[in-house]
């Protein structure tokens, strides 16, 4: 829980949960953010990715205002799911709220919290962070689910890039491994392998790393090794 103290100079922490959305309104703001100081707020919502649609776990949400003189901020950090929750920010007060992600610091956002729980969605482009695959402007990760003219990797070319020259990335020497990365499918179809796929390279960007190897999938789970490859695949032998 990472601390920050508001303009009243009472040191506060900045709560990390999610809430959907009738949850978050049914509750009292006592029950959101416990020991909420008078005229203060709760502030929540979803961090997404705009392109993917998905929400953006372990992003940085700060809240930085200003009353009576004295400068405040609120921090914390999204949810598996994308979610966060601000406690302990001032109502009728003009807040600047930033998504961060990987040190890469998104779009502010102008709100004035009128209400004691109040929803604000952001967005963070993953575009360009986490070191892509691609080189130039295709940063997507390098990802081959078995033969170059394999369907899945034409179904999901907007996600992943696997080029007809290249040989099996698992060939190739890695630069750094940053571990396993897995998502949960829950259903059936290509809509639900496609969500989890989703979520896997989310993760895949926010280790840092640029291909993902060694897949494994039944219908249950979805996941591989991500990794750092610095040279061009179709040079693996």
């Amino acid at each position: 829980m990472t601390l920050r103290r508001f303009a009243s100079g009472m040191a506060v922490g900045a709560s990390a949960l999610a809430f959907t959305g009738s949850a978050a309104i049914a509750q009292e703001l006592n029950e959101v953010c416990p020991d909420s100081p008078d005229m203060t707020g709760a502030l929540w919502g979803l961090v997404s990715d705009p392109d993917t649609q998905m929400g953006l776990p372990s992003a940085t949400v700060v809240a930085s205002w200003e009353k009576d003189g004295e400068e405040g901020q609120m921090e914390g950090q999204t949810a598996l799911d994308g979610g966060y929750t601000l406690c302990y920010v001032p109502l009728g007060v003009e807040i600047s709220v930033q998504p961060a992600f990987m040190g890469t610091g998104g779009a502010a956002t102008t709100a004035n919290l009128t209400e004691e729980i109040t929803r604000l969605d952001l967005v963070f482009s993953l575009a360009g962070v986490g070191g892509g695959g691609g080189g130039g402007d295709d940063d997507r990760i390098w990802a081959c689910f078995g033969a170059d003219d394999n369907q899945i990797n034409m179904q999901n070319s907007r996600l992943v890039r696997c080029d007809t020259s290249w040989q099996e990335l698992e060939r190739c020497p890695k630069e750094g491994e940053h571990g396993q990365v897995q998502a949960t499918i829950t259903g059936a179809g290509v809509g639900t392998f496609r969500e989890a796929l989703e979520k896997v390279i989310v993760e895949t960007r926010r280790l840092g790393a640029n291909a993902l190897i060694n897949w494994r999938w039944n219908r249950n789970s979805l996941s591989a090794e991500a990794v750092t490859i610095a040279v061009d695949p179709s040079t693996c032998t």
